[in-house]
């Protein structure tokens, strides 16, 4: 518990750092001039691409040294990318800024690995939703500060501050990793780069993330819808509540809030006895339905109650489906292989987050606010199917002994 909750504080200050700069950050590079496809996916999108090719690297090296030294090195990285977009004076410079931030956001799945080593298998969906509330949590405290801070400027929504109090958070998760963050991964269980250990070279012939089982596959695929919906939905949120409902950055901001305290809450009460008394594979369906839903009732919303219905929803939803979700990974891969399986499922749900804003904004801008939560709608239905044909049949493990 005391290593999980190291692991917590970290994460949790690395996505309040993230939470305080999301509110703002679309409204500054309409105010750069950006275009439409800019205004969506020059936050989330070009974060969550460089996300992507972060994971595959911190993911990977972990493996190979250990969870601790890729997740302070990764952190240092993050204090500076806060700092330039503190200060970027173009849109050229914002987008840069937030390549550098999104590459370094990579170890998130190196901090899920860390939580897997440290659990036994039967407590694992309860401490990666333990881990995972630090996700909601940050996320939640950061939105509403961050859209007091982009207000404090007298020429308009501003970075500068959002900027600076991220970095300065940063830095404190830096610090705090580095002196009371042990090691999780034992020497004898790492995993060399470039060749597997001579000890496990013959069983795992065939057996890599290119042989993906029908269970691992249907994972990622609800992976990826769930971070299209998610990215897309809060690419546009602000354009949508400001142009829909006349909401004020700062009453956006508290919507974004309380979005991230409901996932938080759920994967804090609820993840642990919902998965004990029904199973992963159940909460992770009934996750996605609620997803569904939820990008159902935001377009149909007459009035403020509907969209506060639509975004609780859609909070307790990717609150209980991320941990659970995570945990059936985790069962497709022995220990020295965490790591790259959690990778490749945060991947997933990267690479939804990339197509996510890229569509949002020509969907929302070109043709209706409403494509926008079809298009999430859509592929969550798709993601749905996947599970359940998954899961239909038993096959053996994607990478294990």
């Amino acid at each position: 518990m005391k290593a999980l909750a190291v692991i917590w504080l970290v994460v949790f200050i690395s996505l309040m750092g993230y939470g305080i700069t999301t509110v703002p950050f679309p409204l500054v590079a309409d105010q750069f001039g950006a275009s439409p496809f800019w205004k969506s996916f020059g936050g989330p999108g070009v974060f969550s691409t460089f996300q992507l090719l972060g994971m595959a690297v911190w993911g990977r090296l972990s493996d190979a040294y250990g969870r601790r030294p890729v997740l302070l090195v990764s952190l240092a990285g993050s204090v500076a990318g806060y700092l330039w977009l503190a200060t970027a004076d173009s849109l050229a410079s914002l987008l840069c800024a937030r390549a550098l931030g999104g590459i370094m956001s990579g170890n998130l799945a190196t901090a899920m690995a860390y939580a897997s080593d440290v659990t036994p298998d039967e407590n694992r969906a309860r401490s990666l939703g333990i881990v995972g509330s630090a996700y909601g949590v940050g996320f939640a405290a950061g939105p509403p500060l961050g859209g007091w801070l982009g207000d404090l400027s007298a020429s308009g929504v501003s970075l500068f501050w959002p900027g600076i109090v991220a970095a300065t958070l940063c830095a404190l998760a830096t610090a705090g990793a580095l002196l009371a963050l042990r090691e999780s991964l034992p020497p004898e269980l790492r995993r060399p780069l470039g060749v597997a250990p001579a000890a496990r070279a013959s069983q795992e012939s065939g057996t890599s993330l290119r042989g993906l089982n029908p269970r691992m596959l249907a994972l990622l695929v609800a992976s990826l819808a769930v971070g299209f919906g998610s990215s897309a939905l809060q690419s546009v949120f602000p354009f949508w509540a400001r142009g829909e409902f006349g909401l004020s950055l700062r009453q956006i901001g508290v919507l974004f809030a309380a979005m991230g305290a409901m996932a938080a809450l759920s994967q804090m009460l609820l993840i642990g006895p919902a998965s004990q008394r029904f199973g992963e594979r159940v909460v992770t369906l009934g996750s996605l339905l609620a997803v569904l839903l939820a990008l159902v009732v935001l377009p149909l919303a007459q009035g403020e109650s509907g969209v506060w219905a639509g975004v609780l929803l859609f909070g307790l939803a990717i609150g209980l489906f991320f941990p659970a979700s995570s945990s059936l990974a985790t069962l497709e891969a022995t220990p020295d292989r965490r790591g790259a399986v959690l990778g490749a499922i945060n991947a997933a749900g990267t690479a939804g987050r990339i197509a996510g804003p890229a569509l949002a904004g020509p969907l929302y801008f070109g043709i209706g606010s409403w494509t926008t939560f079809a298009a999430g709608g859509a592929l969550t239905i798709l993601g749905l199917l996947a599970m359940q044909r998954g899961y239909a049949e038993r096959t053996q493990p994607v990478l294990g002994d």
